[in-house]
C-alpha cells in the first residue's frame, strides 16, 4: 500500500523500469574485426612429415657402388689373383652366414634395395676362390638407420696387406679419412674402419680379413668414432670359427 507524503513533500518521480543507467550499453559486445579470437580447444597438432625413402636408396647406390667398383672390385679380384693362400684348409675352419639381423636392425627386403642386394652378391660370387659369399642391406629406410654387409670366404695368405689394399684403393674424392685400426675381438685377423663423404653425407667403412675370410660393413650416416665399438659384435654375427 503507498501512503501519501506528509504535508508539503511531493511524490518523487516515477522510474521507467526500462530506462536505467546500468544498462547504458548492449549486454552482448560484437566481436571487433581484426582481434584474434581465442577458442577454448587447441588447434589439431599438424600430420608429421611424411619421410621420404628415395634420399637413402640413392646414398646406398653410391656407395655400394664405390665399394664394388672401387675398393671390393678391386681387392676381391687380387684376393683371387694374389693374396689367395694355397692348400690351406682355413676356408674349412671358418663359417660366413647371412643373419636375418645384424645389430639388433632388420634385413631389408625393399623391392627398391632388390637390385643393389642382387648386383652384391653377383660380384662377391664371380671373385675368384670366393665361396658362400652374400651382400646385404640393414635398417630402415625412413629412419635413415642403415648398414649394408658384405662377406666371403676365402683363403687369404696376407689379411694385413689384403686389407690395406682394400682401404688404399680408395682415392680422389672417394679417399677414406681418419682410417685406424679396429677390434677384431675373438676372431682374430686384421680389421680397420675409415670414413667418407657420398652423395654429401657420412658414410663409415669398416673392414676385416684373416686367413679364410673377408668382409666389410658400411655404415650410413655415421661416422667411425659412431660404430667401432659396434663392429667386432657385428662381425661375429656373420662369421664363426671352429
Amino acid at each position: 500500500m503507498t501512503y501519501p507524503p506528509p504535508p508539503g513533500e511531493q511524490f518523487p518521480p516515477p522510474v521507467d523500469p526500462y530506462e536505467s543507467s546500468s544498462h547504458t550499453a548492449p549486454l552482448y559486445e560484437q566481436p571487433h574485426y581484426g582481434q584474434p579470437v581465442y577458442s577454448a580447444y587447441p588447434p589439431p597438432p599438424p600430420p608429421p612429415p611424411v619421410r621420404s625413402r628415395t634420399v637413402p636408396i640413392i646414398l646406398l647406390s653410391a656407395a655400394i657402388a664405390l665399394v664394388l667398383l672401387v675398393g671390393g672390385g678391386v681387392v676381391f679380384y687380387l684376393v683371387g689373383e694374389k693374396f689367395a693362400g694355397e692348400g690351406t684348409d682355413a676356408r674349412d675352419r671358418i663359417t660366413i652366414r647371412e643373419p636375418s639381423t645384424l645389430n639388433g636392425l632388420p634385413k631389408l627386403d625393399a623391392e627398391e634395395l632388390s637390385s643393389l642386394t642382387s648386383r652384391m652378391e653377383q660380384e662377391l660370387e664371380g671373385y675368384p676362390g670366393a665361396a658362400n659369399a652374400f651382400g646385404a642391406v640393414y635398417g630402415d629406410l625412413a629412419e635413415k638407420k642403415m648398414t649394408a654387409a658384405l662377406a666371403a670366404e676365402v683363403d687369404i695368405d696376407d689379411p694385413q696387406l689384403m686389407l690395406d689394399t682394400v682401404f688404399q684403393s680408395f682415392s680422389g674424392e672417394n679417399q677414406l679419412t681418419n682410417v685406424t685400426s679396429a677390434s677384431t675381438g675373438d676372431l682374430g685377423g686384421v680389421a680397420q674402419c675409415g670414413g667418407a663423404v657420398v652423395a654429401e653425407s657420412d658414410v663409415a667403412i669398416c673392414g676385416w680379413a684373416d686367413e679364410g675370410s673377408v668382409g666389410m660393413f658400411l655404415f650410413f650416416y655415421e661416422t667411425t668414432v659412431d660404430v667401432k665399438g659396434d663392429f667386432p659384435g657385428m662381425r661375429a654375427e656373420i662369421e664363426s670359427k671352429d
